[in-house]
């Protein structure tokens, strides 16, 4: 509980607290595959879903070959959705002839 803003004194839920915090330690990550997506995110903070314990072993390097067990043996929803565009402009859309 040091991590909570000393000026909310005890006025707080403490479990919402755990919970952020765990949430803060998941997205810190050093390997960017083991990041949560941004839907995991809210769902964890929403309560959907329950946050993975975090376990901090600096002693232990992920090496490629474990990077490449862990993204085949298991289903990730923390890939980029990214080569989706949200906004797609249509070839025949006034657009083009607006830009001009």
């Amino acid at each position: 509980m040091e991590l909570v803003d000393r000026r909310l004194g005890s006025d707080f839920n403490k479990k919402e607290a755990m919970v952020v915090i765990n949430v803060d330690l998941l997205c810190t990550n050093v390997t960017s595959n083991l990041r949560p997506s941004m839907s995991s995110v809210v769902s964890f903070l929403e309560g959907r879903v329950v946050v993975p314990e975090f376990v901090s072993d600096s002693s232990e390097v992920m090496d490629e070959k474990k990077l490449e067990s862990i993204s085949i043996d298991e289903s990730w929803t923390a890939t980029s959705s990214s080569a989706v565009d949200l906004y797609p402009v249509h070839l025949d859309s006034s657009y083009w002839e607006e830009r001009n």
